[in-house]
């Protein structure tokens, strides 16, 4: 690799910390087989050949000094290497097309993020004295004259370039191939940069899955499904698993699957094996990734998968995600732990659909290290309608794309099916009608209007206190208050279940009331759960009866799957009763959802019938179909068209996760001194560890813990609290709610009594 691939260099230069600049670069290009990427791995660290950036890299602690003050003192040393080492290939390639702008544009911002491509040429060109001046011209002129660079271009030439490019660029018709080819040089750099500083050699992929790998987790899904059938047996649950895969028989040059099922019918283990088919019959298959959208129905996949991979053998990765406790105390085990995790270098994924979506849409460094780690994959997307109705058509349509290109195979999958058939014009539909109208119904839905007050519907609630009962309602206040006035004692015959509640503590509840549910018979005390929408999809629980506060169709199927859900039981009601008003206003009461979703006159007339389960499958249809005709959809397609990735990322962004500038971050103690300890731990890594890549993975995993303990509340809510309970108080952008403090309780979470407050606090 280093013969006739590096510039000549004339002295020994450091890429990193005792690290060798060439064996640095030259292990990067070997990462991947592609020419550009190896003219792009010869440039991108050029910048550190000069003088100024050597005298930061190879600086030294002294002898008595602090690491503290050795920091500070080489920090000040710190010089900047992307724009020169961008301006040096600029100065050495004679082609100026596109491609030689994504390289261009992985080469400079290959520490940052990418930009919108045109409006960062215009802003280069018009701050073109600021970025490339007199003085850090010279800087690149003593770099060209190390690595013994004919330097030909000067600033001008550089001015012109992007005079010329910009006009050029906006006459161009670009289209997705542009767009995955910046993307694509983009992503390998740092993906191969990052893993040569953490590994000291090349960047290599996972293999193929074995034929031999995929026949054992076959025949244990086999095994389990049997046991799981001699022990409850379900004839129904044996024929759609039959035709599913029947089905999948006669479609085998498909890359998109779709599979509508009721909820109940086995669809993880169903979509597990069918990604292992997929991956036995096209033999090149590296990784098996499923998307979920919250991260209790990964806790519970990942168990399920880890009964048939193994355990240690599955990748849990979401926002919570720890490594520390796994593995060895050592620096280097653990950087590379949790880089491995960061890049999804594991056969088997279970994530949110964030993390997947993000490696797609997002411009930034650390969500693009994954993009390469898709390729040759099957990725499963459950309970897909829980993509945001504006962005769902764009988003399924450029997954279509991303098949074709990365050949990724994907199997989508819901209860409550959108429409994807006709936004998807390859996908095969491996499901069937007889799906739901041939299952036994374990539940009927029907609308009451008469359960209008708060008072009326805990009434109705206490007066089931031979079942178990579960009641949604659409805001963390209305939730609260109904609590207040259900009988039992909280912890053992009544359980709230809100975002006010610490993650830690939601999870430890739902184990609580999983567990009171199964051992539960005639002479044992009956539970109630009054809950918001988070118990909606994937936690599996099984309740008598069921009550939902009018919201969008498919939440309230989503819901009343959560009754009867193994159908042993004779056939039970889900009661759907209007909007609850606790007195802010007509519009207030329908928050948070948006109209065009509730579809409200056309679902409460559907449910003034009774309608079973086995009769809802048109009805999802027709609901689907209408909702999605009604949506502007945002065209996210037209910005990776222009190479607006800032842009694409913001409007994604804005739609999926929007932004919610009123909430900040309260933390909850659990022990006295507990976010103190987390500080006094921050302090001690940062003072001991003289490698900051290391520092930082060390304090990215005592968030992670924090965040365990913590909720988002509304600002003017703290504001308030402050005033009145002065123990709150801020600190490295948290809230601290101390220990001990009588504003929260595990079964109640963040609990305030003021009526003053509760008008504050909004819709959560």
């Amino acid at each position: 690799m280093q013969n006739g691939f590096l510039i000549k260099i004339d002295r020994c230069y450091f890429s990193h910390p005792e690290k060798c600049y060439v064996d640095h670069v030259c292990k990067i290009a070997d990462s991947f087989d592609d020419l550009d990427h190896k003219v792009v791995a010869k440039y991108h660290d050029i910048g550190k050949l000069s003088n100024a950036f050597q005298n930061f890299i190879t600086s030294k602690k002294k002898p008595n000094e602090s690491l503290e003050e050795f920091q500070k003192r080489r920090n000040r040393l710190r010089t900047t290497h992307a724009l020169e080492s961008a301006f040096l290939y600029f100065n050495d390639q004679a082609r100026k097309d596109v491609a030689f702008l994504a390289n261009f544009y992985a080469i400079w911002k290959h520490h940052g993020a990418l930009p919108n491509i045109l409006e960062e040429m215009e802003r280069t060109l018009e701050v073109i004295g600021k970025e490339i001046n007199s003085e850090r011209y010279e800087k690149i002129k003593e770099i060209a004259n190390h690595a013994s660079i004919k330097l030909e271009n000067d600033i001008y030439d550089f001015e012109d370039f992007f005079e010329d490019w910009s006009y050029q660029l906006k006459k161009t018709k670009l289209d997705f191939s542009d767009f995955l080819l910046f993307k694509e040089r983009y992503s390998r750099l740092i993906l191969a940069d990052k893993f040569e500083a953490i590994f000291s050699k090349p960047y290599e992929n996972l293999p193929f899955f074995s034929d031999e790998q995929v026949e054992q987790y076959i025949k244990t899904i086999h095994r389990i499904i049997d046991d799981k059938q001699k022990i409850s047996p379900n004839k129904h649950r044996t024929e759609v698993r039959k035709r599913v895969f029947d089905n999948f028989e006669k479609s085998l040059n498909a890359n998109i699957y779709l599979i509508k099922a009721p909820t109940g019918i086995g669809k993880t283990f169903i979509a597990l094996e069918l990604a292992l088919k997929i991956v036995k019959q096209t033999k090149k298959k590296r990784r098996i990734i499923t998307a979920l959208p919250f991260t209790s129905i990964i806790d519970q996949t990942h168990r399920e998968y880890e009964k048939i991979i193994g355990e240690g053998n599955v990748l849990k990765y979401h926002h919570l995600t720890k490594y520390s406790d796994e593995i060895i105390d050592e620096t280097e085990q653990f950087s590379q732990k949790v880089f491995l995790a960061d890049i999804w270098h594991e056969h088997f994924i279970v994530t949110t659909f964030n993390q997947l979506l993000f490696t797609i849409f997002s411009n930034r460094n650390r969500d693009n290290l994954k993009l390469e780690t898709l390729r040759d994959s099957v990725v499963i997307i459950d309970e897909v309608q829980n993509i945001p109705r504006v962005l769902l058509k764009s988003i399924v349509q450029i997954l279509q794309y991303f098949a074709k290109e990365y050949a990724i195979h994907f199997i989508i999958m819901s209860a409550t099916m959108p429409a994807l058939e006709e936004l998807l014009d390859e996908a095969v539909l491996l499901s069937e009608e007889w799906f739901y109208s041939n299952k036994k119904s374990r539940y009927r839905l029907h609308y009451r209007e008469d359960l209008n007050d708060l008072d009326v519907l805990a009434q109705e609630i206490n007066s089931y206190s031979e079942q178990s009962v579960l009641c949604v309602v659409n805001t963390v206040e209305k939730a609260k208050r109904l609590f207040d006035k259900l009988d039992g004692e909280e912890g053992d015959t009544k359980f709230l279940l809100t975002t006010h509640q610490i993650p830690l503590h939601r999870k430890e509840i739902i184990a609580e009331i999983e567990k009171k549910l199964k051992e539960s018979d005639d002479k044992s005390p009956k539970i109630k759960l009054v809950s918001t929408q988070l118990i909606e999809a994937g936690v599996d629980l099984d309740f008598d009866i069921g009550f939902r506060e009018f919201a969008p169709f498919g939440s309230i199927i989503q819901m009343a799957g959560r009754v009867n859900r193994e159908g042993k039981k004779d056939i039970k009601d889900v009661i759907v009763f209007d909007f609850i008003d606790i007195g802010r206003g007509e519009d207030a009461k329908r928050l948070p959802y948006h109209m065009i979703d509730l579809q409200e006159e056309k679902i409460k007339e559907w449910l003034k019938e009774k309608i079973e389960e086995v009769e809802i499958f048109e009805k999802i249809d027709e609901y689907f179909q209408t909702t999605q005709k009604q949506t502007t959809s945002s065209k996210l397609e037209v910005w990776m068209k222009n190479l607006a990735f800032q842009t694409l990322f913001d409007t994604f962004n804005s739609n999926f996760m929007p932004n919610q500038p009123w909430k900040v971050t309260c933390f909850i103690e659990q022990w006295d001194g507990q976010f103190k300890q987390f500080i006094e731990e921050r302090e001690e890594i940062l003072n001991s560890l003289e490698n900051r890549f290391e520092a930082m993975n060390r304090i990215k995993e005592l968030e992670k813990e924090l965040a365990l303990y913590t909720i988002s509340l509304n600002e003017k809510l703290i504001k308030e609290l402050q005033v009145q309970y002065h123990g709150i108080y801020e600190m490295f952008g948290y809230y601290i709610l101390p220990y001990g403090s009588p504003k929260y309780s595990k079964y109640r979470g963040f609990n305030l009594k003021s009526a003053t407050l509760e008008e504050v606090l909004g819709f959560d």
